[in-house]
């Protein structure tokens, strides 16, 4: 069984300050004016990849041999988890220092990214203990892990002789996967295991209560400010929601034949990708997301993968108003849409359903670009203005407005590139997740 070992200790501002700075120097700036003294100490804690942080919401701790323990465990410094354990024992008000989370949706067949990966700089959880008596946030359904949780290899990892070769190396418990879901408890105990020299780690703040004491104190309304802003930052989409629903149903509304509930679904996702409101998935480039340097290393030199490049596909956000924003992709073959409903037709396939869905997104782009709506100055308003939305399959047989997933392929080196820049002549163009595509980009 995989034991994964952290640490969680008390620290001082001082202890922290240049760490903070260093990803996040407006946010060190504000603390700095306040002086915090001994009283407002915080509690830091390191995890190592693919730990589970929040399991079913609640928030796992390391103990003092380093053991994952729930919240409310009494093997937990009582002092720490008195001033800490304010929000229903999920995560209180956190700040990422080092590499980054993910906080997902677990379904049994698939995980669901919420809002990408919370990267180094990013301070979040602050909803309920600055508006406590007007909050209405739901209880907490989600979970969160060190480093990428919906991750996958691109190429196949299935055949059983080569897994045996992983299986040796590492003393793997997990057989060869069956499914997607399944890459990442594998990825984590080839990275976490005793042979590999893994120093990667996930760190992050948690601020105690007494941060929060002072609500009516003017010298403090800056700090709280900050968590403010950003709070209404990412209620935007919420805050537009039943707009944007609203706006979705009018241009329905004259739909010849309307579309299955299933294509709906997508087609509203891959509106709100559009605008960076949800998270698509693209390659890793780097090791943020995890030791994926060394899970690349381990399928190309033990397993095989000789002849494509190891490509981890994780969670990303696209932003429209970064010209420097990578493309972001939806896979049909790895949905990662929040409301999945069946089809109210039989399954057909993915050609099939890639059609319709390009048939529906391309009656949402030419309604929201004649604004009628009055949406001009809004996300969703400025997509058309903004965002190209294409379409790739790996099908033999061409259709107007689909690519082959080989262009693909050539034009975006991040699928056969590895993150030490070793670059592959071949695509693995059977893979599943390139069957059917949608890709998000900037408009040139």
């Amino acid at each position: 069984m995989l034991e994964l070992k952290g640490k969680l200790e008390k620290v001082t501002w001082q202890d922290v300050q240049k760490d903070v700075a260093a990803v996040n120097p407006e946010f060190a700036k504000i603390i700095d004016s306040l002086s915090p003294g001994k009283k407002h100490w915080l509690v830091k804690a390191t995890y190592p990849y693919g730990a589970e942080v929040l399991r079913r919401s609640i928030l796992m701790l390391p103990n003092d041999n380093g053991t994952l323990v729930p919240i409310t465990d009494n093997s937990l410094d009582p002092s720490i988890i008195e001033s800490i354990n304010y929000n229903m024992n999920s995560n209180p008000v956190s700040f990422v220092l080092k590499n980054t989370f993910e906080v997902y949706l677990p379904l049994d067949d698939r995980t669901i990214p919420l809002n990408g990966l919370i990267h180094p700089g990013v301070a979040f959880g602050a909803s309920r203990v600055l508006l406590p008596k007007k909050s209405r946030q739901a209880v907490f359904i989600w979970d969160m892990s060190s480093g990428a949780r919906t991750v996958t290899m691109m190429p196949k990892i299935t055949e059983l002789k080569r897994h045996k070769l992983l299986e040796r190396e590492f003393d793997l418990l997990p057989p060869a996967p069956r499914s997607t879901i399944q890459h990442w408890n594998i990825f984590r105990h080839i990275a976490n295991h005793k042979s590999i020299d893994n120093k990667w780690n996930a760190e992050i703040l948690f601020f105690p209560k007494q941060w929060f004491e002072h609500l009516d104190d003017i010298s403090w309304q800056e700090f709280y400010q900050y968590f403010h802003n950003f709070i209404w930052g990412g209620n935007e989409l919420a805050n537009n929601h039943v707009i944007y629903d609203l706006v979705s149903s009018l241009i329905l509304k004259d739909y010849e034949i309307r579309p299955s509930a299933y294509t709906l679904d997508i087609v509203k996702y891959l509106l709100y990708i559009a605008v960076g409101a949800f998270a698509g998935l693209a390659p890793a480039t780097n090791n943020l997301g995890g030791p994926f340097e060394l899970i690349q290393d381990a399928y190309e030199n033990i397993y095989g993968l000789k002849k494509y490049a190891a490509t981890i596909i994780q969670p990303q956000l696209f932003d429209p108003d970064n010209p420097r924003s990578k493309p972001a992709y939806y896979s049909l073959s790895h949905p990662v849409a929040f409301e999945f409903k069946q089809s109210s037709r039989s399954r057909t396939n993915h050609m099939t359903d890639l059609i319709e869905v390009m048939s529906v997104l391309n009656r949402f782009m030419r309604e929201l670009s004649t604004d009628k709506f009055n949406i001009s100055q809004s996300a969703l308003g400025d997509v058309c203005e903004k965002v190209v939305l294409e379409y790739f399959h790996n099908h033999t047989v061409p259709h107007p407005g689909i690519r082959s997933s080989a262009e693909m392929l050539n034009e975006d080196p991040r699928f056969t590139t590895t993150i030490k820049g070793k670059k592959f002549s071949e695509n693995p163009g059977k893979c599943s997740f390139i069957q059917a595509l949608i890709r998000v980009s900037q408009k040139p």
